[in-house]
Parts: structure tokens; sequence; C-alpha cells
């Protein structure tokens, strides 16, 4: 995203209509993860100008995408959310594709996908859908994905295991996963995704932690139901099957107290 982009060394100026598709498509995956951001905020973040931030902001206000800012937080219109969605699925999907076909690491897929995604016209873009499905060639490994461009709303059961990641050849499992059900639930909404972490009846775990931007973060908790955002994991996909594992590392600690590396654990869950 922004108003120049690295494609082969070549330094691309970005259209208008590509910066605005890009702030909506930031906006509407900081609005997925619970967060606000302002357009000063989004500028530093693309590098660009606070005064080309605001053009973008008016303009897509004026075409009924954004609210009128207050305070200056950015917020959607339906309108927006919608059209945010579309930019977004548009944009996780080529990315996998270019990983696909190429090889290419997600950085340097994303760079592609972000020209892409303005101009590919439905029909390619179903095509490559198809591809997706039935035409894989790279397993490959994503992060910061949003499930709902997969899923419907619902609940999904999935096994998983729990693991101390300093153990590996052979692996052991964490002392925690004895107390836990065997099942994490995969809740998908229009506002939120998350992973559900059960413990059993008259069990107990302490508290659960996840890791975002290398801060750690108390995971919301419910009668022993722990809430695990699902952009916490890295993802891997293979032929002819969209997902098929999800990892993330966690920690769980016997106090409110940020975690050592002892109290990491690795969390695995095999998804369908």
């Amino acid at each position: 995203m922004g108003r120049k982009i690295e494609n082969r060394n070549i330094d691309v100026t970005k259209a208008r209509g590509e910066l605005e598709e890009d702030l909506l498509e930031y906006v509407y995956r900081m609005w997925r993860q619970g967060r606000q951001i302002t357009s000063k905020e989004y500028a530093r973040e693309v590098n660009i100008t606070g005064y080309e931030a605001a053009g973008l902001v008016r303009s897509l206000v004026k075409k009924g995408f954004l609210c009128e800012p207050e305070n200056g937080h950015l917020e959607l219109s339906d309108k927006g959310k919608l059209e945010g969605m579309e930019c977004l699925a548009r944009h996780e999907k080529l990315t996998q594709f270019f990983q696909m076909v190429s090889g290419m690491d997600q950085q340097r897929a994303q760079e592609d996908a972000c020209r892409v995604e303005h101009y590919i016209s439905p029909e390619g873009l179903k095509g490559i859908e198809n591809f997706l499905q039935y035409g894989d060639v790279y397993d490959r490994v994503y992060d910061d994905m949003d499930l709902y461009t997969f899923y419907e709303d619902g609940e999904f059961p999935m096994a998983f295991g729990l693991y101390e990641p300093e153990r590996r050849n052979p692996r052991f499992l964490a002392p925690e996963y004895g107390k836990l059900e065997h099942s994490v639930i995969l809740r998908v909404k229009k506002s939120q995704n998350c992973f559900l972490l059960r413990t059993k009846k008259d069990e107990s775990i302490g508290y659960v932690w996840y890791r975002r931007d290398d801060e750690w973060i108390q995971a919301k908790e419910e009668k022993g139901v722990y809430q695990l955002p699902t952009d916490i994991c890295t993802y891997t996909a293979n032929t002819g099957i969209p997902i098929t594992e999800a990892v993330a590392i966690i920690a769980i600690t016997r106090f409110d107290q940020k975690p050592l590396p002892i109290d990491y654990r690795e969390l695995n869950i095999h998804v369908w």
C-alpha cells in the first residue's frame, strides 16, 4: 500500500483511485482487528503526506465509504465495510495466487497483489479463486489472515495440540493440554474472528496471553473460555485446501504478570 511500490526494481506511481482503495482496505483491516486509526497515522504508515491522506479521506467520505471523522478517527459506513471486505478478499486471494505459482515470499507477493487488485476483472478473479481451490502448486505460509474471507458466520470445532516449543524431536505436549477440551472453536462473525480455547469442567490453567507487535496481551476469558484473535496465527495451505494449519506462540501464566520464556507454548490448530 502507499503512493509508490517497488516492483521489479521500478517505482510505480499509484493512481488516485488505487490510493483510495488502499486506504479503505487498511481501515477495514484495522476495524476487523478492533483498532482505530487517524489519517495522520495512516500517512505515516504508508509514507505519504498528511495533506494527501486528508484528501483521500475527504473523497471517501464524499463517496459514502467513510463517515465524517470524529476525534480524528476514521470510521467505515455500512457501504464502506462491504467495499473494504471486497478489497481485502481480492488482496488476500491474489497474494496467495502469486505465492502458489511462483514460490515468492509473502512480502513480494503482496507487492504484486497490491497493483493487480485494483484492475483485475471479476472474471479474472473468479478464475484465480478456482485455481486456488483446485490448482495449487506450492504450499504457502501466510500471516495476518482474515478468516472471514473463507468462512461464513458460525462456530467450527477443530482439533489442536498445545506443545512446549523448546522440546522438539519428539514434541512434548504442554502440561496444560490435559486440562483443556481437546478441540478449539473457530468463531466467525462479521465484526471479529477468534479461536476459543476451553478448559474442562472444574479445571483452571490461569492466565492466557497472545503476542501482537512484540507485545504480550492478556486474552479475554469468561467461565474458562479464552478468546484468541485469529490474526495472531501463521497459516499453512496446500494443494486443494485453502487452509490446513494455524500456528501461534501463546503463553500461560499462573499469575497476572507478563510471560517469561518458560511460559511460552506452541498452539497448533488443524484447520478444516
